[in-house]
């Protein structure tokens, strides 16, 4: 798995893979091994290299602070990574929302029938304690939703299909 956080505009590439609880990580081209211990409410134990880390997260839409040793850091996803349909390299979307990564589904903020406009939330998606906005990329009808709230999916699963419209002039359900 692939993500980009920006730190005061300064953008870390993290690349990492997931066997239990003990992550494999690159973050700017420097590797990590990293195990998490605990967690218990927005507190996590971690072992960095071998090395204990505590870290309190807070996570308030895109943005998620972590404070590490009385530090605190703010991250946002860079926006071409948070999730959503992604395009086709023919330029189309696709008519598939999968996760991004495993998580729990904290909240589906659509229903089937309903017409999305580009930039609409369509589900909450929890992950290593941080809030992912799943978005529309373009106007689209919901067409199935796979997922409900406090489900748990995996890398890749299909939460929503939509069908993609080139207008949003659809009327709403009643």
């Amino acid at each position: 798995m692939k993500t980009i956080l920006l730190s005061g505009g300064t953008p870390f590439t993290i690349e990492y893979s997931q066997h239990g609880n003990e992550y494999e990580a690159v973050i700017n081209e420097q590797g990590v091994r990293v195990r998490l211990l605990a967690a218990s409410g927005s507190t996590l134990t971690f072992l960095v290299n071998e090395r204990p880390l505590h870290a309190h997260v807070a996570s308030e839409g895109p943005r998620t602070l972590v404070a590490i040793n009385g530090q605190v850091y703010e991250f946002t996803r860079a926006r071409e990574k948070r999730g959503g349909t992604r395009r086709h390299e023919s330029g189309q979307l696709s008519p598939e929302v999968r996760s991004p990564m495993p998580g729990k589904i904290l909240e589906v903020r659509v229903a089937e029938g309903l017409v999305v406009e580009a930039g609409q939330v369509l589900v909450l998606l929890e992950a290593m304690k941080m809030e992912n906005s799943l978005i529309a990329e373009g106007p689209a009808r919901v067409k199935k939703i796979y997922v409900a709230a406090g489900d748990l999916v995996d890398l890749g699963q299909l939460l929503v299909e939509l069908e993609i419209v080139e207008t949003a002039a659809f009327p709403q359900p009643s």
